[in-house]
């Protein structure tokens, strides 16, 4: 058998609070007991084998310094490495602050460096053909050399609700990706998609975002709804020209004191003519689980995720939570090859996963199965999907 995925985790992890000196007047109420304050750190070393990649190394980074001024935390990093024998470096940073030069103004950083040997590309479409002996000789693999940075800044417009904000965002990406072929006998090589080869993008982008969760790491209830608009245009120095829209909408209801229903819908659609890395796509860690990676792609898609979440009970005096969850994932693209009748041809998955709280309520260790009609994933992250 010809294994494709096959990760042995070193769950090696170390949650380490490192305090900063906070002055609280003597006026005010004692802090609660649970009250955090200063730097947390959480590391999670990790080793594996893929008969794709080799070897497998890296490790995943977090920390969430506190603030008994700021909610839900003065800042948040979150950074990974990935490497392996043969030759791919994966490098992720995400960096989040709640307060910017004195100001209530929300600020976030998203960084992809990679080169990734063997990125999938099947087509463009939601019906294009699928074949595991294929798929095993190589027939959907290009090198992927990637680097994405977007900035965006936060400000809040009003308060509604008991817990609800509604913020108006701005934000600039700058994307860079050449996708080299693996041989003429490749599905990349042979359709040549608009991408094909070095190109870059410089978008611009507004948006609004509309949250009352009552917990941004691990909400119960509460909604949390998204658009935006971005901008890709020659007079930005981008090879191509075009636009998307994005809405996400996502809403959270406890059924019990441990039990969570969690909903998530997304749409997106481009307008001009995009590369193909920077299409809609569906069939990942993100949504409609169970699929190989970047399974679909087109110029939109809409994709529907359930959720149900429980922890199940407690360790070491409350400090770690252990959980699990189901899913239901559905959704599909669109493009000129493809249906339009809205409800044709959604693609469905299904599976589990388990979620534990390592000595921080807030740092969430997740793994999901997922399955689908071509073959079963299997994911590992912090935090959940949404």
């Amino acid at each position: 058998m010809h294994i494709r995925m096959f990760f042995l985790f070193l769950m090696f992890t170390c949650t380490v609070p490192i305090g900063i000196a906070q002055v609280i007047p003597p006026d005010r109420a004692p802090l609660p007991s649970d009250a955090k304050i200063g730097s947390y750190y959480s590391v999670l070393p990790l080793l594996g084998y893929s008969s794709d990649q080799g070897f497998i190394g890296g490790g995943f980074l977090q920390r969430i310094n506190y603030d008994i001024n700021r909610k839900p935390f003065l800042s948040t990093l979150k950074t990974d490495l990935t490497f392996s024998t043969r030759g791919d470096i994966i490098s992720q940073l995400q960096y989040e602050r709640t307060r910017l030069f004195g100001n209530d103004i929300r600020s976030s950083i998203d960084f992809i460096g990679q080169r990734e040997r063997q990125g999938h590309y099947f087509g463009i479409g939601n019906t294009t053909p699928f074949s595991s002996s294929e798929f095993n000789d190589g027939a959907n693999y290009y090198e992927n050399r990637e680097f994405y940075l977007n900035y965006r800044i936060r400000n809040g417009l009003f308060s509604f609700g008991e817990n609800g904000e509604l913020d108006f965002f701005g934000e600039t990406t700058f994307w860079y990706v050449n996708g080299i072929s693996a041989g003429e006998d490749t599905r990349f090589y042979q359709d040549q998609p608009a991408g094909f080869g070095s190109n870059r993008v410089f978008k611009l982008g507004i948006g609004f975002i509309a949250d009352s969760r009552n917990n941004e790491f691990s909400p119960s209830k509460g909604v949390r709804y998204e658009v935006s608009f971005n901008s890709s245009q020659s007079f930005l120095l981008s090879d191509y020209s075009f636009s998307s829209m994005r809405g996400d909408f996502r809403h959270f209801m406890p059924l019990t004191d441990r039990i969570t229903l969690a909903h998530r819908f997304q749409a997106e659609h481009t307008l001009g003519n995009a590369p193909f890395w920077a299409l809609p796509v569906i069939g990942n860690e993100n949504g409609l689980r169970g699929f190989h990676r970047n399974r679909f792609r087109g110029e939109s898609s809409v994709l529907n995720m359930i959720e149900i979440r429980s922890w199940l009970f407690s360790v070491l005096s409350g400090r770690v939570d252990v959980g699990m969850h189901a899913f239901w994932d559905t959704g599909r693209v669109y493009s000129e090859f493809d249906s339009s009748t809205f409800f044709d041809g959604w693609k469905r998955v299904f599976g589990v996963g388990g979620a534990i709280t390592l000595l921080n309520p807030d740092f969430i260790v997740r793994g999901d199965i997922g399955f689908s009609n071509e073959t079963w994933r299997i994911y590992f992250g912090a935090g959940y999907v949404f």
